[in-house]
């Protein structure tokens, strides 16, 4: 879905106003998106945010996508924690290359070998894909299978 018009100002609500209340409905809509294109995995993370944006904003927007897309779909968890190791500078205004030399090495995981299971990574927007990459390089690097990275919207470059 396009990152523009009605869902363009609900993420924005969601994620930037507070709006915590729109994770129902904007897990529904990737959640009916999962399922019509037949996309799995055993377990669904979020993006993380550096502790410091975390504290800024009071809550991951991505965390409150996962946890209601967990509960819709009968996902879980896995044993342990992607964890972003390194504040970055937003990511908004730059162009692909800047965005992925900005997320390179930012994240870590944090616990158990992933043991070959497929991972659906969730964002709730994704405009290169940078920061999908970058979270799916230090999982595979922890032994996971497949990782699908799904966002609400994209932005259309």
């Amino acid at each position: 879905m396009a990152y523009e018009g009605p869902i363009e100002l609900a993420i924005r609500r969601f994620k930037y106003e507070g709006w915590r209340q729109l994770a129902t409905p904007l897990a529904l809509l990737l959640a009916e998106r999962l399922v019509v294109e037949g996309l799995a995995g055993s377990w669904a993370l979020a993006v993380p945010l550096h502790p410091d944006r975390l504290r800024q904003r009071g809550f991951n927007q991505a965390e409150l996508l996962a946890r209601e897309l967990r509960g819709r779909l009968a996902l879980t968890r896995p044993p342990g924690a992607l964890v972003r190791v390194r504040a970055t500078p937003p990511q908004v205004g730059h162009d692909r290359l800047w965005r992925k030399e900005n997320v390179r090495g930012a994240f870590i995981w944090e616990g158990a070998n992933l043991a070959g299971k497929p991972v659906l990574l969730l964002d709730d927007v994704a405009t290169t894909g940078a920061t999908l990459e970058a979270c799916a390089v230090a999982l595979r690097e922890s032994g996971s299978g497949p990782v699908t990275g799904v966002s609400v919207a994209r932005v259309i470059l």
